[in-house]
């Protein structure tokens, strides 16, 4: 899951949103952040988690496609 392209927009309704794309995944978009602030500040955590989740994912898909 590292590979991940965020994108911010402002929107219309002066609102922020993030668009996400991952690698084997349909696009997302998580929407109304107040500020283009609070939009990154969920950008860098979303980095956070996934990096972090990454390792046991990836640890647990190999056991089980050689089992």
């Amino acid at each position: 899951m590292a590979d991940a392209s965020y994108r911010i927009v402002h929107r219309e309704d002066d609102s922020f949103a993030v668009e996400i794309i991952r690698v084997g995944s349909l696009p997302q978009t998580a929407a109304g952040f107040a500020t283009e602030a609070a939009a990154q500040s969920w950008v860098a955590q979303d980095r956070r988690l996934h990096a972090s989740a990454a390792p046991f994912g990836t640890q647990a898909s190999r056991r089980w496609r050689d089992a």
